[in-house]
């Protein structure tokens, strides 16, 4: 089936009611009965944000909005609405590998930088996309692909079968369930510990508490490897609450002050919450206590998530937003959620010392910190010519290998 056939197809099939593209049972036959070789699976992060801030009425006119856009952009290939906020690209031969893709990336762009207005905010719709090309499992090889972008934070994943690029959802399969069984394991036994990392700047002491597993033959395994099996299997919830507990008993008697990492769907469980003020007055911490949530996960949008920041500074812990420059920066999510510090990410600190362009943009971080009493802190310092850098550029503090590697809270 070429295009010209997957539009008669669209044309004549069932639709969504919502937006009235095809529907998911329409891309199923279309893709069952075609020769199309390209596919694209797109979602749209924290979408479910946006029903749980303005409500479902709401939601569904974003959702048509994001859906009208991506029909806009790929005008000439077929667009079918799965689901929520799930769509599909299905395009043939007659468009071009490198021009399907060059569209993929323009629609994350577009996406990305150009806001959609709602109740006089505005607000914006960053997409996730999995792509298959020449495979003779589309579906599979998309999903696959989706779920690889999200697991390793990313935006876009593209599978090529003319590539090189190793892509086999079978063993990726086994591999999340002997995680999930040494997840379980380590659970039981214990072996999550609590790991710090040195803030070096100022006169008080600060530090990062980091989680880390022990597997049983003493390795040490950093959370880069295990918290997104953790959430799969629905147990990060658990090792959050381990953190927890660990660190603040330890500095229960201790002047340091120290930062615990956060999530939004921490933040936004109850449970978990709970436990935090639970032993933050137990433990007496509230003014030595950072609370570090990391930039582009949509927390701005929510109001209890405010609401909850704003409970913590008035018991005098203090927020750090995490890995500032990595999104969609705006200055604006830093005045909304009342930040203490700012933490700039990693990959603008590591080539500071030679290259002008991160070094203009974390200038610009700085200067706008200092104007609204936030302070910064610079990520990633690995030597001194970085150090050096970000001193003279006026950054208040700085953590990284060229001061200490994260060692067992305990020493």
């Amino acid at each position: 089936m070429q295009n010209k056939e997957i539009r008669y197809e669209l044309r004549y099939g069932r639709v969504h009611p919502l937006t009235q593209l095809p529907d998911r049972r329409r891309f199923i036959n279309t893709l069952a009965n075609s020769t199309a070789n390209k596919l694209a699976l797109l979602n749209v992060n924290g979408f479910w944000n946006f029903n749980h801030s303005f409500g479902y009425t709401v939601g569904d006119q974003i959702l048509k909005t994001i859906s009208q856009r991506i029909q806009k952009r790929f005008a000439h290939a077929g667009v079918f609405h799965l689901g929520g906020d799930e769509f599909a690209i299905l395009a043939g031969k007659e468009i071009e590998k490198e021009q399907f893709i060059q569209t993929i990336e323009s629609c994350l762009w577009y996406f990305g930088y150009s806001p959609i207005n709602v109740e006089n905010e505005k607000i914006y719709a960053p997409l996730r996309i999995g792509v298959a090309i020449g495979y003779d499992d589309l579906f599979l090889h998309a999903e696959f692909a989706i779920k690889q972008a999200k697991r390793i934070g990313k935006d876009l994943m593209v599978y090529d079968a003319a590539s090189p690029t190793l892509c086999n959802p079978q063993s990726t399969a086994r591999s999340e369930i002997a995680w999930e069984k040494t997840i379980r394991d380590a659970l039981k036994k214990d072996r999550f510990e609590v790991f710090t990392q040195s803030i070096v700047g100022g006169k008080i002491p600060k530090v990062e508490c980091l989680v880390r597993l022990k597997l049983p033959n003493a390795e040490i395994v950093s959370p880069f490897l295990f918290l997104h099996h953790a959430k799969r299997a629905n147990l990060y919830e658990a090792i959050t609450k381990i953190v927890i507990q660990k660190a603040f008993a330890f500095f229960a008697d201790k002047p340091t002050e120290f930062s615990i990492n956060l999530t939004l769907d921490d933040i936004l469980d109850q449970s978990r919450v709970d436990f935090l003020l639970e032993k933050m007055y137990e433990f007496g911490v509230a003014e030595r206590l950072i609370v570090e949530i990391t930039e582009g996960e949509g927390i701005e949008n929510h109001s209890e998530v405010l609401s909850f920041l704003s409970l913590l500074k008035s018991q005098g812990v203090k927020i750090a937003i995490d890995d500032f420059g990595t999104g969609y920066s705006n200055f604006e999510y830093l005045v909304k959620l009342k930040a203490d510090f700012v933490k700039i990410d990693g990959s603008l600190i590591k080539n500071i010392h030679k290259d002008a362009t991160h070094k203009a943009v974390v200038e610009a971080m700085i200067a706008f910190a200092q104007k609204v009493g936030m302070k910064t802190v610079a990520e990633f310092v690995a030597n001194e010519p970085i150090y050096l850098t970000c001193k003279e550029l006026g950054i208040d503090y700085f953590q990284g290998y060229f001061f200490d590697e994260p060692s067992p809270i305990d020493k």
